[in-house]
């Protein structure tokens, strides 16, 4: 498949982020937002230590693995919209798919789970701010969507 060639999966993510997300007001975004933080974190209630380093099938993260990428991401996504709230283009390169930090090999799983809530936090303040913007600023940038398919054979 080409890369102009939409896959049924890239054609619904370019419908939704055209279709649903740019009708949503930055309230509702900060709204989506916070309910995804809490059934995430309510997924995560009563992980304890030895079930988040359980070993992952071959290829996949165990769970400090993930919780340490959405961290790791989640800030990251923070200090860009920080850029873009002030009108700057964000200076580092695209938040990637893979975006770990290597803690969730050595860090103990409350300081794992700690980083999620302030990077969470973080992103809620600035969300906060976008919120209160004038109802005609707005902000644009370009994103990079990274999302899985099924082959032909079922690989994903």
């Amino acid at each position: 498949m080409s890369a102009t060639e939409l896959s049924p999966e890239r054609a619904r993510a370019l419908q939704y982020l055209t279709v649903r997300a740019e009708g949503m007001s930055p309230r509702e975004i900060r709204a989506r937002v916070r309910a995804a933080v809490a059934d995430f974190d309510a997924a995560l209630e009563g992980v304890d230590e030895r079930a988040a380093r359980a070993p992952a099938p071959a290829g996949e993260w165990n769970i400090a693995q993930v919780v340490d990428h959405v961290a790791q991401t989640t800030i990251r996504v923070a200090e860009e919209l920080r850029h873009l709230l002030e009108g700057r283009r964000p200076p580092g390169p695209p938040v990637y798919d893979a975006l770990t930090s290597g803690a969730a090999h050595w860090a103990p799983w409350p300081e794992l789970q700690e980083g999620l809530r302030s990077a969470n936090a973080e992103l809620d303040v600035l969300l906060g701010r976008a919120v209160e913007r004038e109802p005609s600023t707005t902000t644009t940038a370009r994103t990079i969507l990274v999302f899985n398919r099924a082959r032909p054979d079922g690989a994903v």
